[in-house]
């Protein structure tokens, strides 16, 4: 699964590509294709699937020579950034993000919600359209959602709102008699209402308000609100030929000629960027064959090359070079690959693993109530939980979508868990264990010493839980993260000044304790093993 920032990236990356195809065949594309692109970034900032392809632009990047990344990289662990990292340390902008996420997330809801139910309430003063002309034309349109025209002396435009019951709102200065004007307008929203265009402007402000830090974001919904519009005005075109272009140009700088004021999820006969409609009608071009199949494949491009992401295996390898190693928790796998599926589980087995454990909304639970669900799903019938966890654990492939959650987050659990009953039966206090290992390619080791080799060290640290129900899971894994951030930099510190294996494990102790809080405390390290090929 992607995590926000991830899906944030990703959905700008094919926002870009968008902008790009917009700007260089805006008059040339057929405009249902523009629609069908914003279509595919929606879907990418929506959807947090993660969608490996070897042939994606983010997997051809990462093949390019890379910058060396240090601190901030990412790291191993795998926790879910924005979630994970919640609640610790307190005074961090990390920490601090999910609260000014939520509270921009829910001001720019409130805005569209409020500007929306404002624009409602002048709406609802409206009459029905009592005219032959329209009731001639809504009679000659069936459609299985029953639509209305209405006038309302509110608004100077037309313009279109509703869903499952659509309606066509006609200002009251709309000279009804005018039959060419106002089947121009009639056609042109009836096109909004069979597109689905007011479902799509409520998908367009949740995605906004989800995505709000994202300034790409902000293009996409401004340039695909006039992408509707062109789409439904190359509609009007097609149905009337290309005769009506001259005439239907006038009628619709007649209608921007007025304001409507701010309907934001409403769509209007008159909305701005004028120049690029009228441009767009005059230049529209029948439909060939060739033109629709050239814009699906280009539809098609985008969506693969764009939306997909590099394989996971090589997202891992590309940051452990780029890290000079892995950090992550002590666990030998292997993985023996056998028809899509790993050798020593089955689906089924692995499905019923992940059903077992408590996996939705976890971040947020107090630890002392998740480990006792962790250590009540693992004991099911007599242990077979846990025979069936070290099975799939032992044989897990790298890039898993629950591999994180899997080998830490339970892990972790577990251990406390048992840390916890040993106290309780002891009456001595217990404090668990955490294990990893970190490597580091430094440019050299000490003054005067060669470059190359690579120092890799396993370790184990302890820690103590001060506040079993008021620390979270994210809290937790974020303090461990944190710990293992220290060892990384500790042992690139070292191997840089040609420190050794005591100095190693001196530094990671004193970076590592200035990480306790009021609910967790780190309580000690030991480097069981280094290994290092050159000096060190």
């Amino acid at each position: 699964m992607l995590t926000l920032l991830e899906m944030s990236a990703y959905g700008g990356a094919v926002i870009l590509a968008v902008i790009l195809v917009r700007a260089l065949g805006v008059n040339r594309l057929p405009k249902t294709a523009l629609v069908a692109l914003w279509a595919v970034a929606l879907a990418r900032l929506a959807l947090p699937l993660r969608l490996p392809f070897a042939g994606s632009v983010w997997a051809a990047a990462k093949r390019l020579p890379a910058l060396p990344r240090r601190e901030g990289a990412a790291l191993a662990f795998g926790l879910q950034q924005g979630t994970a990292a919640a609640a610790f340390p307190a005074a961090s902008p990390v920490a601090a993000w999910p609260v000014i996420w939520l509270t921009g997330a829910a001001a720019l809801a409130a805005f569209f919600l409020l500007a929306h139910l404002r624009a409602r309430q002048g709406y609802r003063a409206s009459l029905p359209a009592a005219s032959p002309a329209v009731e001639q034309w809504l009679a000659s349109r069936p459609l299985r959602r029953p639509v209305r025209v209405r006038v309302s002396d509110q608004i100077a435009s037309p313009l279109t709102y509703g869903v499952l019951r659509p309606v066509i709102l006609l200002p009251k200065g709309l000279k009804q008699g005018d039959g060419q004007t106002l089947a121009f307008v009639l056609a042109h929203e009836l096109a909004h209402v069979r597109r689905f265009d007011a479902l799509t402007k409520w998908v367009l402000a949740a995605v906004l308000c989800v995505h709000w830090f994202n300034p790409l974001v902000w293009v996409m919904y401004l340039l695909a609100s006039r992408d509707l519009e062109l789409a439904c005005d190359e509609a009007v075109v097609r149905q009337y030929g290309r005769a009506a272009r001259a005439p239907y140009a006038l009628a619709l700088v007649g209608m921007a000629e007025k304001n409507s004021g701010f309907a934001p999820l409403a769509s209007s006969f008159s909305q701005n960027a004028l120049t690029e409609r009228i441009t767009a009608i005059m230049r529209a071009r029948p439909l060939t064959a060739f033109g629709a199949g050239a814009a699906l494949v280009l539809v098609a491009a985008v969506a693969v090359l764009f939306a997909t992401s590099a394989p996971v295996r090589q997202e891992k390898a590309e940051v452990q070079a780029a890290q000079g190693g892995a950090i992550g928790l002590w666990q030998t796998t292997t993985v023996m690959e056998a028809g899509g599926w790993q050798e020593g589980y089955t689906q089924a087995e692995y499905d019923r693993l992940l059903a077992l454990l408590p996996r939705e909304g976890y971040e947020a639970m107090p630890i002392a109530g998740f480990n006792r669900a962790v250590n009540a799903a693992l004991s099911e019938q007599d242990g077979e939980g846990m025979e069936l966890y070290e099975r799939v654990l032992s044989c897990l492939p790298e890039g898993d979508a629950n591999e994180a959650f899997l080998r830490n987050t339970v892990q972790a659990s577990f251990n406390e868990y048992n840390a916890r009953l040993d106290e309780a039966y002891s009456g001595r206090r217990g404090d668990p264990e955490f294990w990893g290992q970190a490597s580091v390619r430094p440019a050299e080791y000490g003054p005067g010493r060669e470059p190359g080799g690579e120092v890799w060290a396993q370790y184990r640290f302890t820690y103590h839980i001060l506040d079993q129900n008021g620390l979270t899971v994210a809290g937790r894994d974020a303090f461990l993260q944190a710990v293992m951030q220290a060892v990384q930099r500790a042992l690139e510190s070292e191997a840089a000044q040609g420190g050794g294996r005591e100095a190693f494990c001196e530094a990671f102790a004193a970076a590592a304790a200035g990480l306790s809080g009021e609910q967790i405390e780190f309580t000690g390290c030991t480097v069981e093993q280094v290994e290092l090929t050159g000096d060190f």
